[in-house]
């Protein structure tokens, strides 16, 4: 059989060599497609992971605070005038911090009155002993207290607890120097007195104190922020929207104030309670013997309702009933 001619040979050996080739070129770049296709979804999952943490941080950022409560500006377009407040103000107030580094200096109360005639509901039933009727606070403490043991006692009836301790201006690093405290024991059996523990039915104290503007001062888990155990039958009247914010978000009133200051007017907080009463809170510092502070007025120029308390430091914090 005759052998094909020389260039016939060459020519289909070129043709079957560029077929190889072309095929390890196309090879080769889908090889290159499919690494960078790999790469980009791997530099995508990694930004989408980094995505995903950061939106959830913030998340939980955002989500830190009950719904009741926006950080927004609330007062930004509300026209406000000033007014001016005495350095002695930063020491008086329902929100003054009283601790051994920050004594109380303010005032002596002139509202503080005798527990007794608040033991009892109107039907006269008692609704907790007391250690003597010597034992005082202010009035508006005592009232929001009678008011608390009135609706423990329609759930639970009378409590074996004690009122002890109240009033006492002679040790101005205690709780009690401001009249804004009082203190529960247990009444045992056998007539002795024991610490009070919101255990049990008496938990409901804790949990809905708050309802009534008052606090547990000191709570054991907050122990290493207050510097203060064994007391957590003390209960503080701070006024509830105040009571509220720090029952709902797990603040003792030391957090609570450092909280405060994070907001002025400019980005005064928001808060609604329970009972659908709007408020702005906000901190002013001050400026030494005198302070103008902003306070929102009406159409008519007048000033909003509105309460101001010292935190015992540094400045003020006031609280404004919003219109409904």
């Amino acid at each position: 059989m005759a052998k094909k001619p020389l260039y016939k040979r060459l020519k289909y050996q070129n043709i079957l060599f560029v077929l190889v080739l072309v095929i390890f070129v196309i090879f080769l770049i889908a090889l290159i497609k499919d690494s960078k296709e790999d790469n980009s979804s791997s530099s995508s999952s990694s930004l989408s992971d980094s995505s995903v943490s950061d939106s959830g941080q913030k998340g939980n950022n955002s989500s830190s605070l009950s719904e009741n409560v926006t950080t927004e500006s609330v007062l930004g377009k509300i026209e406000y005038t000033y007014l001016k407040f005495t350095e002695s103000a930063v020491h008086e107030g329902e929100l003054v911090l009283i601790s051994p580094n920050h004594a109380f200096s303010g005032e002596a109360p002139q509202d503080c009155i005798s527990v007794y005639d608040f033991m009892y509901n109107d039907n006269r039933d008692k609704l907790f002993s007391i250690k003597s009727g010597e034992v005082k606070a202010r009035s508006n403490v005592l009232t929001a207290v009678n008011s608390m043991m009135s609706d423990f006692y329609n759930l639970y009836g009378s409590a074996a607890v004690v009122l002890m301790n109240g009033y006492n201006p002679n040790d101005k690093a205690q709780e009690f120097s401001a009249g804004y405290s009082v203190e529960f024991f247990y009444h045992n059996s056998d007539g002795s007195y024991s610490v009070f523990n919101p255990l049990g039915s008496y938990a409901w104290i804790a949990d809905n104190a708050y309802k009534y503007g008052l606090i547990m001062r000191y709570p054991d888990d907050k122990a290493t922020v207050t510097g203060v155990t064994g007391s957590t039958g003390i209960i503080r009247y701070v006024g509830k929207p105040h009571a509220q914010i720090m029952y709902k978000n797990n603040m003792c009133l030391e957090e609570y104030l450092d909280f405060i200051k994070e907001h002025s007017y400019e980005n005064a907080i928001g808060y609604t309670t329970d009972d659908g009463k709007n408020y702005a809170i906000y901190y002013a510092a001050s400026e030494g013997n005198e302070t103008n502070i902003k306070i929102p007025t009406d159409s008519d120029g007048d000033a909003y309702k509105f309460t101001i308390s010292g935190n015992n430091t540094d400045g003020y914090i006031i609280t404004v009933n919003l219109p409904d």
